[in-house]
């Protein structure tokens, strides 16, 4: 039996929880190589990275990102969050962030896997634990803040565990992975990560909502007032809200998020004037002021410094399960 398959009970109630090393191993089977791979499952992710990767920018969607092996880090207005094997980042809402991979090889790689607040099964299982009145103080107190680093505990791992163990099987993932899916999901409510989950569902659902039109028209104009009418907010209370969500002011978290579009882009290789029009720059020379006074560096030098990094810069694809 492995060190990581540890038992639990005795006599015929005896059952089985997969630990890190086990999940590290379903990660690794079907992701040989560093990249990101979009599983058959809905909203699930795996990823990978064989050397250490430096301060990237990153705006993460909604979403737990599980560590399985290694450590990762993400910067946030000057706070870092570290989690490494047995723990997630909780991703409530779009915030803009920095990542880091402090260290990797390919003999001991980063490995994790994604799994999204905002696919088709999330949205039924979030309604769900609403509808059953799944309240604050059964998991703790809320968080402020929309994204945080949470325990996964030995019920997540376990939901983790027999939902990965579906790749590989497209009948497998067709008939039982939605299931397997919301398993994790409700694991993850009711554990550590409801904390943060419940900001996306809960008392923070109008500033996620308003978040997630930032990003989805970042390329528009955008005025803080529009987004306090949106939120149903006077313009006080909006910034007020907003800030302790996002730990940004309206018109920074605007910005931050732009830029963190426009470097993204410029690691896949976009041009500068590319990437100052696509996140809704009328002036490139603009652009480049802003882009410099929040890299430090103007953004033809940090593309070139930049270009491809990440895993999250690589993709591969899992055969289609589609009927």
């Amino acid at each position: 039996m492995p060190d990581s398959l540890r038992c639990i009970g005795s006599g015929t109630r005896t059952r089985y929880t997969l630990g890190m090393n086990d999940l590290s191993d379903l990660v690794a089977r079907h992701l040989p190589r560093p990249g990101l791979l979009d599983t058959p499952l809905d909203g699930v992710q795996l990823f990978r990275a064989d050397g250490p990767i430096p301060r990237v920018s990153a705006v993460y969607p909604p979403s737990l990102c599980v560590i399985v092996q290694g450590t990762k880090r993400a910067y946030l207005q000057g706070e870092t969050h570290v989690f490494r094997a047995g723990q997630a980042l909780c991703v409530a809402m779009s915030i803009p962030i920095e990542t880091e991979v402090p260290a990797a090889t390919p003999e001991a790689p980063l490995l994790g896997l994604m799994v999204s607040l905002e696919s088709r099964v999330a949205a039924e299982t979030l309604v769900a634990c609403q509808a059953a009145r799944m309240s604050p103080e059964a998991s703790g107190a809320e968080s402020p803040v929309g994204l945080g680093v949470a325990r996964v505990d030995e019920p997540l791992a376990d939901a983790l565990g027999r939902m990965l163990g579906l790749l590989g099987d497209p009948e497998a993932v067709r008939v039982l992975g939605p299931g397997r899916v919301r398993e994790v999901l409700y694991a993850a409510v009711r554990g550590e990560a409801g904390t943060f989950i419940r900001n996306h569902l809960g008392g923070g659902q109008e500033i996620a909502r308003v978040v997630g039109y930032v990003r989805d028209h970042v390329h528009e104009p955008i005025s803080v007032d529009d987004l306090a009418r949106r939120a149903g907010m006077s313009r006080s209370a909006f910034d007020r809200r907003f800030k302790e969500a996002t730990t940004y002011a309206p018109l920074q978290f605007i910005k931050a998020m732009r830029l963190g579009n426009a470097a993204l882009r410029l690691r896949q290789g976009a041009s500068v004037g590319e990437a100052a029009y696509a996140v809704g720059y009328a002036s490139a020379s603009q652009f480049s002021r802003e882009f410099r006074r929040h890299f430090g560096a103007s953004p033809r030098a940090w593309g070139r410094a930049h270009e491809g990094d990440g895993s999250e810069s690589l993709s591969v694809s899992f055969p289609s399960v589609a009927g």
